[in-house]
């Protein structure tokens, strides 16, 4: 039976890899579930073992975070279909969502995703907190100018490689998503804006 402690459920299924977290207090739990082209048949699996070793069910959960795009389009598409499930056993649970390179940005300025092709994808943060984004072929990725930093997704094994030459910050996304979990948007009552952002995917 659940307590009065919180439990936040964070889950990465857009990205590189495929993980699962939850905090319970002072508690915090997390699994690399491994390939994400497996993602809908481990992603609940994972859950279930965060539960166990927090001693909780899904009912109990109180805060759903997930990233909204760009990424894998089936990933995105589950995680903003797992609350669905938790909200019909527990109507008051809250989501949050974030766009995955907002959330790379706060670790530095210039952020990149691969797509399956090997090409690039940059997010530019400026100094107003404005970001925009540039596609890069892979052809053209040798003449990308020399970037301060770029922060990756540690798994991203395209970006990593294509990008070797610059110099790069390698990220946990998941890690990430519980340690910034206050720049991510509420969206437990503007729903009708939460869903839609799957479509901003490479």
């Amino acid at each position: 039976m659940k307590d009065s402690k919180e439990i936040s459920l964070y889950l990465d299924t857009a990205t590189k890899a495929l993980a699962v977290a939850m905090k319970c207090a002072d508690k915090v739990k997390s699994y690399d579930l491994g390939n994400p082209k497996c993602a809908l048949e481990r992603t609940h699996l994972g859950i279930k073992l965060l539960c166990e070793d927090l001693a909780c069910s899904m009912v109990d959960i109180d805060k759903y975070y997930c990233l909204l795009g760009p990424g894998s389009n089936t990933g995105i598409r589950l995680g903003l279909t797992i609350p669905r499930t938790i909200y019909a056993l527990n109507p008051n649970i809250k989501l949050f969502g974030i766009p995955t390179m907002e959330l790379l940005t706060m670790v530095a300025p210039v952020a990149a995703l691969s797509d399956r092709n090997g090409n690039i994808f940059l997010a530019h943060k400026d100094e107003k907190g404005v970001t925009t984004y540039q596609r890069i072929d892979k052809k053209d990725i040798p003449s990308l100018k020399k970037e301060e930093a770029i922060v990756v997704e540690e798994k991203d094994t395209l970006a990593n490689e294509e990008l070797a030459s610059q110099n790069l910050i390698k990220v946990s996304v998941i890690d990430l998503m519980m340690k910034y979990e206050s720049a991510f948007k509420d969206f437990s009552s503007d729903e009708e804006n939460y869903l839609p952002e799957y479509v901003l995917k490479i």
